[in-house]
């Protein structure tokens, strides 16, 4: 019985540990990789198509280390789900990312806190897409753009 506790606390521990993702942006200058890596994590967007994976930024706070290359961010995230022929649930997410910028412009995506791997997966997915939108100059998704603020200085006087 013992060794079958041991096992399962070691399983734990590897399954839980801080994991991380790397995706290669080796075509687009540095530059621009780290100015759009530092836009997308100060402006997270879970507004997605499919109701199951809409969230409510509740706080995001992003430090920017410029001599390391590295973003850590701290977002709290909830929502209410609401399913068909279901009782709404209630949940809250708190995530501690690090995105670094390596050499050769492959950018590393951590979870500092013990994470399941696939929760890890998909935020590090959902981050990357919205940092290649960026990169390619795609506007933003067609079910947020009407939400978005509009900057004065880009509205022409008179119109």
């Amino acid at each position: 019985m013992m060794i079958s506790a041991r096992i399962t606390v070691l399983t734990l521990g590897l399954v839980l540990t801080g994991c991380g993702v790397k995706a290669d942006f080796g075509d687009r200058p540095t530059e621009q990789v780290w100015r759009a890596l530092q836009a997308v994590a100060e402006q997270p967007d879970y507004d997605h198509e499919d109701y199951t994976k809409r969230w409510t930024v509740v706080e995001n706070i992003v430090t920017i280390d410029e001599a390391d290359r590295r973003i850590d961010i701290h977002r709290e995230l909830e929502r209410v789900l609401v399913r068909p022929r279901s009782n709404p649930l209630h949940q809250e997410v708190h995530w501690s990312i690090q995105v670094t910028l390596l050499p050769g412009n492959e950018v590393l995506f951590e979870s500092v806190d013990p994470e399941i791997p696939s929760h890890v997966q998909f935020e590090a997915e959902r981050y990357f897409t919205s940092v290649r939108r960026l990169l390619a100059g795609l506007p933003p998704p067609e079910h947020i753009r009407g939400r978005m603020r509009v900057d004065p200085i880009d509205v022409e006087e008179g119109s």
